[in-house]
């Protein structure tokens, strides 16, 4: 048996239990429970993490790729990479058109991401090294960082929404010094000789000697300046934007793209041959500022102007196959004879009603027309 004194502290002690009855003065009172002990460690909200980890990697690649970008601005205030100011815009539009593909809710991580990051990781210190293509090579670097950070932080669907505006910024970097030297020579010899080519079709006694044109009493010559270059890159981009935005087949796509090289070869001719013959009818003074201002400006909407009749040409040539008129189509019509553009020819789901028929004239009145 316990003691009164023993009763009493074992009273004591269960009354500091949660639920637990304690016996005061005689009377069962019921002790209030304690309250929940919290955690440490709370829950976390994923958004919230996928937004930490893509402003580390935004930080991470601004301090990585930060001398790229300073010397891409360099090459950007040049002509021949001038475009490249669009590039990002154009990105972003894009985007913006194909924005009913973003996902709807975050769904990170993707691991397959990781994987991207440590790709370009490898490749940026690499092409820094060999100093091959090292600009463009670390501009694919920064490309692969992107779609990686992408993929990590938004899934498959991201990828699927943004990977043509991540493939677009290629054009922000240039192109290998070889490539670029070796294109600019291909450039700057081809158009000699098809201007040279050019002014004699049209009358003007004219032979080229490398890249120098000897046009009757004028001496024109192709500089590297003007080789095309800046023509070439930019109709290029430009190509490949028109075919991330047009609705059309496949094919007509892949002959937009491939139609751009020529088509900006065939334009800067035709500027060259055009200061040929305003250097023999009006003057060198008026041939250099047409050729150097005017026609500079005018390469552009030429170009544009021959790739929507480019466009045109494949509606004539690949008609779209509307089908067969069925006879209640026929006997609709009325007999009325076919125009051009058979606007009121509505096919099977045309429910307009046929314009009511005039009622006949009545007949002339007696004692009339005699």
């Amino acid at each position: 048996m316990l003691s009164s004194e023993s009763r009493l502290l074992f009273g004591l002690g269960c009354s500091s239990l949660p639920g637990s009855l304690s016996r005061r003065k005689g009377v069962a009172v019921a002790a209030k429970p304690t309250e929940p002990i919290h955690s440490p460690h709370q829950a976390v909200n994923p958004r919230q993490v996928a937004w930490a980890v893509g402003v580390t990697l935004v930080a991470i690649f601004g301090f990585v790729y930060f001398p790229l970008f300073s010397y891409s601005f360099e090459q950007w205030l040049k002509p021949d990479y001038s475009h490249a100011f669009l590039v990002p815009v154009f990105a972003g539009y894009v985007a913006w058109t194909r924005r009913a593909l973003a996902p709807k809710a975050v769904s990170w991580p993707d691991t397959r991401g990781i994987w991207f990051i440590l790709g370009a990781a490898v490749l940026f210190p690499v092409a820094g090294q060999l100093n091959i293509g090292k600009e463009w090579l670390q501009g694919v670097s920064f490309i692969l960082s992107l779609f990686g950070a992408t993929l990590l932080l938004g899934g498959t669907r991201a990828v699927i929404w943004l990977w043509p505006s991540l493939g677009f910024l290629i054009f922000l970097f240039p192109l290998p010094y070889a490539v670029e030297h070796y294109l600019g020579w291909q450039l700057q010899r081809t158009a000699a000789i098809g201007a040279g080519y050019a002014l004699q079709t049209i009358g003007y006694p004219t032979y080229c000697e490398g890249v120098i044109l000897h046009c009757q009493d004028h001496i024109l010559e192709v500089q590297h300046a003007c080789n095309g270059l800046s023509m070439l890159l930019t109709f290029a981009a430009l190509s490949v934007g028109m075919i991330m935005v047009v609705q059309r087949p496949w094919f007509d796509r892949g002959l937009i793209l491939v139609s751009a090289v020529p088509i900006a070869v065939f334009s800067n001719i035709l500027r060259i041959a055009a200061t040929g013959v305003l250097y023999n009818a009006a003057g060198k003074e008026m041939g250099d500022r047409i050729f150097h201002d005017f026609a500079g400006w005018m390469m552009m909407p030429l170009a544009l102007a021959i790739l929507l009749l480019e466009l045109k040409i494949l509606d004539w040539v690949f008609l779209e196959d509307l089908g067969q008129a069925s006879r209640d189509d026929v006997l609709r019509m009325g007999g009325k004879p076919a125009h051009l553009f058979m606007t009121s020819f509505g096919g099977a789901g045309n429910t307009s009603k046929p314009a009511p028929a005039k009622p006949p004239a009545p007949p002339p009145p007696r004692g009339q027309g005699r």
